[in-house]
């Protein structure tokens, strides 16, 4: 071989070498989140109950779980364990409901409302049964990863690069940007998003629950939210409430909930529900909010914007405002978290700012905050003491590129800035073994498991 051909053949070759060795240290770097088991992650009676049982199969996008709750009411997949909690819970509410109909105090009513027939209990209703009728646009929706939080992550990673990283990273993330939104395209003739229902839950609540007394106490009698996107639920509520509306007289049923231990998300929302008075009027539980987001010297443009997000409902933006005004005016930073939670897309999204605010007024009662901030794109607080709190409300984190790149030059982005001597990160869930090593590598406190 000539010695130019050599010299050609060697470079070549040590561009190959380099190459592969540099996919290997970077797949050493960061991980892909694997396929979990339920069994592992939950207790025993949110696993399976007597009216629900939670599939084996996990799916993750690196920071919530993907959860797919099976029972005679239909099949759902719901995203992270606070939605799961809620979703179960209002299981009870279903069942209730589908006793109800098989009473004959409920035939008696919808015959003398001048309908006629005895409506169908919940477990026969024909929507219900079309959810489950096609095996494989069920098999479609179990394996689809949803779009929750991850939206709201992929924000703080972008938003926490140098201009050089944003630059280099632009056709690639503009690429796969397309390539979500084909897929969304795409998918919207087998199923309606998670916006678009709350979008429904909203307008349900609007039109009917801020005027009518009778379908409000029934929510409120089986304590499930207003304004749920739980589309069966829904349509149940209101067709008991306009049976008992049309007969004029109450049902002589009371629900026999018994809420589960486990279930701390579903049980806190309707403690503070009936607390802070939220199956009142939603216009004037805005009012409440306009008003108590302006005292923490929000300004009223951005107050607005938090109002108008139609990601959240009246009870989670509610829970919000209500969080803040417990840590008080003389919290700097009010408006920092607001702008943050703004970039809220979707249910889950929305549920991350509620745990992060309920976390904050939970620390305050025992370790006084003294300002908010958002240096990583996400909430933390800074203590009076100096510690730097993060809380995390996720299932399971994964060290993905995407993670590693948002606590990228942490003490330099966020704890200089913030003058904390130290950080406290709070995973609400579990992380993988690279996780913790990498953020405790980085002199920062993990709690979490």
């Amino acid at each position: 071989m000539k010695p130019k051909k050599l010299i050609i053949s060697l470079l070549i070759a040590n561009i190959t070498i380099t190459s592969a060795a540099n996919n290997i240290a970077h797949a050493q770097r960061y991980e892909k989140p694997t396929i979990l088991k339920a069994s592992q992650l939950l207790p025993a009676s949110l696993l399976k109950g007597p009216h629900h049982k939670v599939a084996e199969r996990v799916t993750s996008d690196g920071y919530f779980n993907n959860y797919t709750i099976e029972s005679k009411f239909g099949n759902m997949t719901v995203e992270g364990r606070e939605l799961l909690e809620i979703r179960v819970g209002e299981m009870s509410a279903l069942a209730e409901l589908d006793k109800l109909a098989c009473t004959d105090v409920f035939a008696d009513a919808a015959y003398k409302s001048g309908k006629g027939i005895v409506m169908a209990p919940v477990k026969l209703v024909e929507k219900t049964a079309k959810v489950v009728s096609d095996p494989q646009k069920m098999a479609d929706t179990l394996s689809a990863i949803p779009d929750g939080a991850e939206r709201l992550f992929s924000w703080a990673y972008r938003k926490g690069k140098s201009a050089a990283q944003a630059v280099s990273d632009a056709v690639s993330s503009d690429s796969e940007a397309k390539d979500k939104e084909k897929k969304a395209d795409s998918d919207q003739s087998n199923k309606t998003s998670t916006s678009d229902a709350i979008d429904q839950g909203t307008n349900f609540g609007l039109r009917y629950i801020g005027y009518t007394k009778r379908q409000r106490e029934w929510f409120r009698r089986l304590q499930v939210n207003p304004y749920t996107s739980n589309e069966t639920l829904r349509d149940e509520i209101m067709r008991v409430a306009g049976i008992e509306t049309a007969v004029g007289t109450a049902f002589k049923f009371v629900p026999g909930l018994g809420l589960l231990g486990e279930l701390a998300t579903f049980n806190t929302w309707y403690e503070r529900a009936e607390k802070l008075s939220l199956y009142e009027d939603p216009d004037t539980i805005s009012k409440k909010n306009q008003k108590e987001l302006l005292a923490l010297g929000v300004s009223e443009e951005l107050a607005k914007k938090f109002q108008s997000n139609k990601a959240y409902t009246p009870w989670s933006r509610r829970f919000i405002s209500a969080s803040l005004t417990a840590l008080g005016p003389k919290v700097t930073g009010h408006s920092e978290f607001i702008r943050a939670a703004c970039e809220a897309t979707n249910e889950p999204s929305t549920l991350y700012f509620v745990s992060i605010g309920e976390a904050f007024e939970k620390l305050h009662a025992v370790t006084p905050i003294k300002k908010l901030t958002a240096s990583m794109y996400l909430p933390a607080a800074v203590t009076s003491s100096g510690v730097l709190y993060v809380p995390l409300p996720v299932d399971y984190l994964f060290w993905t590129e995407e993670v590693a790149g948002i606590f990228r030059d942490f003490e330099k982005r966020v704890l200089k800035p913030n003058n904390a001597k130290r950080a406290h990160v709070n995973i609400f869930g579990r992380a993988s073994p690279m996780a913790l090593d990498n953020l405790r590598g980085m002199g920062v406190e993990v709690a979490g498991s």
